[in-house]
């Protein structure tokens, strides 16, 4: 068996960064924020809820160059490079940095841009030039305005993408992605699927902007 390796494509581009040993883990992270005070008496009031953050996604990868191809520090210039916005986007109002997406095989996370990069060269060739570095990555999902006015983006302004996972219903993702369950039907109809109730786990959905995924819901595409 040939295993996959996992790799960090930079959006409307060739660009990526493959990773020559796999993760060893994926954390993604969701969280929502609420509001909360105390009623005159004393006692606490309901929490209102106010709205969701965007996903992250963290990792750890080893660069490594064993096997006598490849560059270390090419490498982590690159995702360092990623961090910062990027000079086709300097004469935009706000400038936006490249977007990535973590591919691994089959499986193709949330479109986003590179938050945080750490990384830590742990041994050194005769010359003093890095042949292996661990790096540690946080990624967070972009809004659908960043990617619409990200130049290097591709496909249809604002798309994003989303894999099924086990438990996951049309209903699920979109109240994951649009805070209502009820847009289920712009999904099924981006992704041209007839029968909702067979959604396989690992399935790569299109995520229209939540503007495309009104006009689905009204004109039905």
């Amino acid at each position: 068996m040939t295993w996959a390796r996992a790799a960090l494509k930079r959006d409307g581009s060739v660009e990526m960064v493959v990773f020559r040993i796999n993760p060893s883990s994926v954390t993604l992270t969701k969280t929502t924020q609420w509001s909360t005070h105390q009623n005159a008496d004393g006692s606490s009031a309901t929490p209102q809820f106010v709205g969701a953050n965007p996903r992250t996604l963290t990792t750890q990868v080893l660069l490594d160059t064993w096997d006598g191809t490849g560059d270390v520090a090419v490498d982590v210039e690159r995702l360092l490079d990623w961090t910062c916005a990027t000079r086709e986007s300097y004469g935009q109002a706000v400038p936006q940095p490249p977007l990535v997406t973590l591919i691994w095989g089959e499986m193709r996370y949330f479109r986003a841009y590179l938050k945080s990069v750490t990384v830590v060269y742990t041994l050194f060739g005769d010359k003093g030039r890095p042949v292996r570095a661990t790096v540690d990555l946080v990624l967070e999902e972009t809004p659908d305005d960043a990617a619409r006015q990200n130049p290097t983006s591709g496909g249809i302004a604002g798309r994003s993408v989303t894999v099924v996972q086990a438990g996951d219903s049309l209903a699920s993702i979109a109240y994951r992605e649009y805070g209502k369950a009820g847009m289920w039907r712009p999904l099924a109809r981006a992704n041209g699927i007839d029968d909702p109730l067979r959604l396989a786990p690992g399935t790569t959905l299109v995520v229209p902007s939540a503007a495309e995924a009104a006009v689905l819901e009204v004109d039905g595409g």
